[in-house]
């Protein structure tokens, strides 16, 4: 249903997801964070999914190196 985390952009570490109110992609070895994000709808009646969200920031923040991928 959703992509798997990538690794760390900054230490390679294995990103968690984390739920409390919100969502967010956490790296337990260097703090490293998503933006927290819950679902919503918009003006123009989009509905956001909060982990699909943070999910495509975290993946798309790393750098390609082959240890983050």
């Amino acid at each position: 249903m959703f992509d798997e985390l990538k690794s760390c952009p900054f230490c390679g570490g294995t990103a968690h997801l984390f739920v409390n109110n919100g969502v967010r992609v956490m790296c337990p070895k260097c703090g490293a964070t998503s933006k927290c994000v819950v679902d919503s709808m918009h003006e123009r009646k989009v509905n956001t999914n909060a982990v699909a969200t943070v999910i495509d920031a975290w993946n798309s923040r790393c750098t390609g190196d082959s240890q983050n991928e």
